[in-house]
């Protein structure tokens, strides 16, 4: 199950991230070197959950003097078994350590000696210091450090705990920026009860007492998440200043290191959804003193989307519209006055790209995509006009050259990165901002955007050098550098290379009408070797609302580690990813409306084999697997990872700190009900497979980590307990001490044993022939 509705997360950026995806593709076939293709055995479940992978959400960093670049990697389970167990590291960067590759030698250095947790690298001015977090201390906690290229030396920063916003250096380079965490007085959700802690203490009593008049509103998560102080430290002395306190979302440093803009996480706009409103606030660096520019704002779950300009002296923020309202884009100065609002036309719910508005070196401009279109504001009137849209393509970024200017190519070309709905590949382009004239620069069925946090491209100071991570389906995710032009992009990184001799399948995409008569697209994924005329064993991962189709050019399509499909695919199984949009109410309907014509779809074309089809996903694919096993009797296999069966349950999911996701889930988010279960009754019913658990025939194999705070071990217990009270075929794996997301939490030999489990339940119930 998301954490939020939509795919969306409250992630500030690296705060309570993640979510969601990865990112690669081949280049050019012609220009670039090809990887090995093995002739050889299946891709083992060894190698894929030993991969090393791109820190999800990390940055690419030239440094100022163009002669360095700086990434981040994960090391593997296999490396760093206890990885899985650092609480006080965040999921998504335990394990990773910080590299920087020499641009003319393409010689690669791993600064942070393969040791403890090591992210968000950020150079200095001079860039002779890279700056970076990490736990290497040995305290389990991150803090900053520095590491000096004119000695090759890693040095400690401060003892104070750091939090998890990228760091900032100050204009002079004597300076960091750095988040620390804050405890707040009283977690949200529940009562202190003052009045009866001292007697609860003499009686060593645990009791946690929680009042509803407290949060009535049952918030999806705490706001406290985001509880954090800001200070200045001194790389020299370590000695630190406190600028700021508050639930913070995002900050950025002026150009000129005079002001710092935020956002503070105020409240939630109302009860059961997961709007954040923020207040935008500018500190004057010099005075210490701070205003409030802009109240209770809508903005993305990090507090992120505004801009400075390059003078320093205004601010472009981006807020969200309110149900069929549009976005706006507001200008402030410095000062914290409001200077003109700019708006664009309203198209679609899901038309939006909250991509942060970047600036003209001018700063009479701001340039921003909506409805995947590329649009300029004009500062001084406030008037709107939209640049160009790339034919076929929707772009989804733009980007910056420095901070928050765009990047031009020449004087009158952006460069922005585009999607093909159609095809399923990302794309690079030129756009001419006077003309709008567009020209493709790089389209080679490959994936820019599934691994960093934007931009997916980034450039050298000079704007002649760019850096990118590519993956496709069939190779994973590597680090490439090129030129201005994307001319000849060449390979810097070869992270994987255990992969080359292993057969991967190919993916294809399908489309086929729904029962409502809607076209949609999948992604079929041949079995390694495939010939026509044989028909294979077929599994369907599914997750209900997403367009799994996108999924067509990452690595192994779903997940990484054991839930990478090529798992599949080179064990002799062809694996389906359909497109699978919802209809408010009858999300159960939807799923067997949608799915089953495209698994009909994929048998008429002769690809597999209608007497063994299997089924499974994860999260709210676990509750559309579900789902689907209660409405028909076509699959011979099930597996369920981390899915809930009964909204009810789900609805009454708490966490510890009081704050109960389920309801925002069920009444406005992914679960699509509507309302309460007491206003919709019949509709938290007929969407709760649950319910219908004795029309089940398929064996189901349930996973389940014990310590899962996205969805609670206690809906896993409930599906067991009642198929095997109706007597069901079902086996029940429970994984002691893990969370939600296998890839990213468990421990190696977790994710191993969930892959042989998973893979021997197939092959049992799928009973495919021998070779013939």
């Amino acid at each position: 199950m998301n954490t939020c509705a939509k795919g969306s997360c409250p992630k500030s950026k690296r705060l309570v991230r993640y979510c969601c995806a990865t990112v690669l593709v081949l280049i050019a076939w012609s220009a670039l070197p090809q990887p090995v293709t093995a002739q050889g055995g299946a891709l083992s479940a060894e190698d894929t959950i030993r991969a090393r992978e791109f820190a999800l959400g990390s940055r690419i960093l030239f440094s100022p003097d163009g002669k360095w670049v700086a990434y981040t990697i994960i090391r593997s389970h296999a490396e760093d078994g206890d990885m899985a167990r650092r609480t006080a590291v965040p999921s998504f960067v335990r394990g990773a350590d910080v590299y920087i590759a020499n641009l003319a030698t393409f010689e690669e250095r791993l600064i942070t000696q393969g040791a403890f947790d090591n992210w968000e690298p950020a150079w200095s001015p001079n860039s002779q210091y890279l700056a970076f977090l990490s736990d290497r201390d040995g305290s389990g906690k991150p803090k900053v450090w520095v590491w000096n290229s004119n000695d090759n030396l890693l040095r400690k920063i401060s003892d104070a705990q750091a939090g998890l916003h990228p760091l900032q250096w100050t204009p002079d380079g004597r300076q960091i920026i750095s988040s620390s965490a804050t405890q707040p007085t009283e977690a949200t959700g529940y009562s202190s009860d003052g009045e009866v802690s001292a007697l609860a203490l003499q009686r060593r009593s645990t009791v946690k007492v929680y009042e509803g008049t407290v949060q009535p509103d049952a918030a999806p998560w705490s706001l406290a998440v985001y509880s954090t102080s800001l200070e200045l430290m001194d790389i020299d002395t370590g000695k630190t200043k406190t600028l700021a306190r508050g639930q913070i979302g995002t900050y950025k440093l002026s150009p000129d290191g005079s002001h710092l803009a935020f956002t503070i996480a105020k409240a939630f706009e109302k009860p059961a959804v997961q709007q954040i409103l923020f207040d935008f606030t500018v500190l004057d660096m010099k005075s210490s003193e701070s205003q409030v520019a802009v109240s209770n704002v809508r903005l993305s779950f990090d507090g992120s989307g505004f801009s400075w300009s390059p003078d320093g002296t205004r601010l472009c923020l981006r807020t969200e519209g309110e149900d069929q309202e549009p976005p706006s884009y507001r200008t402030v100065s410095v000062e914290g006055k409001p200077l003109h609002q700019l708006t664009v036309p309203y198209v679609g719910p899901d038309s939006n790209s909250r991509e942060t508005p970047l600036w003209d070196e001018s700063g009479r401009s701001v340039y921003f995509i909506e409805n995947g279109e590329l649009w300029r504001g004009e500062v001084a009137s406030g008037r709107t006009e939209r640049v160009t849209q790339v034919t076929g393509r929707r772009i989804t970024q733009i980007i910056p050259k420095t901070g928050s200017v765009l990047w031009f190519r020449d004087a009158s070309s952006a460069v922005v990165v585009t999607h093909d709905d159609e095809g399923k590949q990302d794309g690079i382009y030129s756009i001419n901002v006077v003309n709008g004239e567009s020209n493709k620069l790089m389209e080679h069925g490959q994936c820019y955007t599934c691994v960093l946090d934007e931009p997916a491209i980034a450039t050298s100071m000079d704007g002649q050098k760019v850096a990118f991570v590519a993956e496709d389906a069939v190779h994973s995710a590597d680090l490439w550098i090129s030129d201005a032009e994307f001319k000849s992009p060449g390979q810097l990184t070869r992270i994987n290379p255990f992969f080359d001799p292993s057969l991967m399948g190919e993916a294809r995409l399908i489309d086929w009408l729904s029962d409502d008569g809607k076209r949609l697209k999948g992604v079929l994924l041949l079995p390694a070797g495939y010939r026509p005329e044989k028909r294979y064993p077929l599994v369907t991962y599914v997750y209900g609302g997403g367009l799994l189709s996108n999924r067509f050019d990452r690595f192994g399509l779903a997940n990484p580690g054991p839930l990478n499909m090529q798992l599949l695919a080179s064990r002799g199984y062809a694996v389906f990813l359909p497109d699978t949009p919802l209809n408010p109410g009858t999300p159960m309907l939807s799923l067997a409306k949608t799915v089953l014509p495209g698994i009909n779809k994929v048998l008429e074309l002769g690809f597999a084999d209608p007497d063994r089809l299997a089924v499974m996903g994860h999260s709210y694919g676990g509750y559309s697997v579900l789902s689907l096993i209660v409405q028909t009797n076509r699959f011979k296999a099930a597996v369920v990872m981390a899915g809930d069966g009964d909204l009810f349950g789900l609805y009454g999911e708490m966490r510890s700190d009081g704050t109960a996701y389920g309801v925002a889930l069920t009444e406005h988010g992914q679960a699509l009900i509507g309302g309460t279960p007491w206003d919709h009754r019949d509709g938290f019913i007929e969407n709760s497979p649950f319910f219908y658990y004795d029309r089940i025939q398929t064996p189901v194999l349930i996973i389940q980590g014990s310590d899962d705070p996205a969805v609670g071990a206690f809906l896993a217990d409930q599906s067991f307990v009642a198929l095997r009270r109706l007597g069901k075929e079902v086996e029940y794996a429970k994984y002691s001490g893990e969370g939600h997301s296998p890839a990213q939490e468990w421990s190696y030999a977790n994710q191993m044993d969930l892959f042989s489990r998973m893979i021997r339940w197939l092959d049992t119930h799928l009973k495919r022939p021998p070779e013939g």
